[in-house]
């Protein structure tokens, strides 16, 4: 056949196709490259990989598997009209759209999951814990439930792909589903940017790396933008006269969310592979201390971490000061601080005013000892 005279309409469709197919490869590379990097900076140069990194591991092996379904869709026509394909392609079609979301669900619990436990690294007020938890709770409910929804949207569940009319049984409102997901998910994606500006607001540091740790936490919201967009692509699927043509875009958008998603969850964690003071700072923490997630007992280090470590100065004292056991990190201002100096004894030494981290970064070991008040 003369490639002259291909049919315009096919050649659109084919196009489509293999943009959903080039945009699905470069976007995973990516996401799978900051999820690697995430993993050395936590396993070689933090030596302290903590379940928020592993929550990421788990949404990149998601990534990969939405990867291989959407491939999978090529070969039975994905982005093709339904008057042009056949009868064996539109059911392959509806089976792996089946697999695809409930891919998907699970694929954003897993990156929201990894952010709100990185948020429980930095938590230094009680209140923030417990929206962060309850948060997470939220969360786990809501994916069960699109799971279950998912697989028992028709009863008996063939009935989904059955495009002959003969299988006997009913199916959900697939549609109000969609609407309602898709809005909860943009409206928590909203939510969980909104969750650490309090904590980003208070904290000690200069101007400069304020303004950088907004920019970093808020990169969020390119995420939340490709979920609105994939939201507009659902009601056009939903309209549509031609389904499978329309399908395409959704699948476009929810591989750009999802990626964007854990490369954003990954950027905070970053920050040793590319700053060697950062480096040596994590590097000398950790070999002192271990790491637990914060709660009102528990800081990221130990509390007698720096024990003794002022031992034979001016001051100093063997014992711990009751400050060393409050969450200090490096995104975060001890703010409890001026509190605990008043109302506890401070064995001999008085807290600093400012005893938060010199430096901000993804470690959030690097830990900084309040500094002896006679040598301010």
């Amino acid at each position: 056949m003369d490639p002259s005279h291909v049919d315009p309409a096919v050649a659109t469709e084919q196009s489509r196709q293999n943009t959903v197919t080039v945009v699905t490869v470069v976007m995973t590379f990516f996401g799978f490259t900051f999820v690697a990097l995430r993993i050395v900076t936590r396993q070689f140069i933090v030596r302290n990989v903590g379940a928020d990194d592993w929550m990421s591991v788990a949404g990149l092996v998601l990534i990969l598997a939405y990867m291989a379904e959407i491939l999978a869709l090529r070969p039975n026509g994905m982005g093709y009209s339904g008057a042009t394909l056949e009868l064996d392609q539109m059911i392959n079609l509806m089976k792996l759209t089946l697999g695809i979301e409930i891919t998907y669900y699970c694929l954003v619990y897993c990156i929201k999951m990894s952010i709100l436990l990185f948020y429980l690294r930095i938590a230094a007020e009680r209140i923030f814990q417990i929206l962060c938890k309850a948060t997470m709770a939220l969360l786990s409910m809501f994916v069960t439930v699109c799971i279950v929804v998912c697989l028992v949207q028709c009863l008996p569940l063939h009935k989904m792909w059955d495009l002959t009319g003969l299988v006997h049984g009913r199916c959900l409102n697939t549609t109000a589903f969609f609407y309602s997901t898709s809005g909860f998910n943009i409206v928590t994606d909203i939510w969980m940017l909104a969750l650490p500006l309090k904590t980003l607001w208070t904290i000690q540091r200069p101007k400069r790396e304020k303004i950088a740790l907004f920019i970093i936490f808020g990169m969020g919201i390119f995420s939340t933008i490709a979920s609105i967009i994939r939201l507009y692509s659902i009601r056009i699927f939903t309209e549509s006269k031609d389904p499978f043509y329309d399908s395409v875009q959704i699948n476009l958008w929810s591989i750009i969310e999802v990626n964007i998603g854990i490369m954003c969850a990954c950027i905070p964690s970053l920050k040793p592979l590319i700053s060697g003071a950062q480096r040596e700072r994590a590097r000398a923490v950790t070999k002192r201390s271990g790491y637990t997630l914060h709660s009102r007992d528990k800081s990221g280090v130990h509390s007698n971490s720096f024990k003794g470590s002022r031992e034979g100065e001016p001051g100093g004292s063997s014992e711990a000061s009751p400050i060393d056991g409050y969450k200090m990190d490096s995104f975060v201002a001890v703010k409890q601080q001026a509190k605990i100096g008043m109302s506890q004894p401070t064995h001999g030494r008085m807290p600093s005013n400012d005893a938060t981290p010199r430096a901000f970064g993804s470690s959030q070991e690097q830990i900084l000892a309040p500094v002896d008040a006679q040598h301010r």
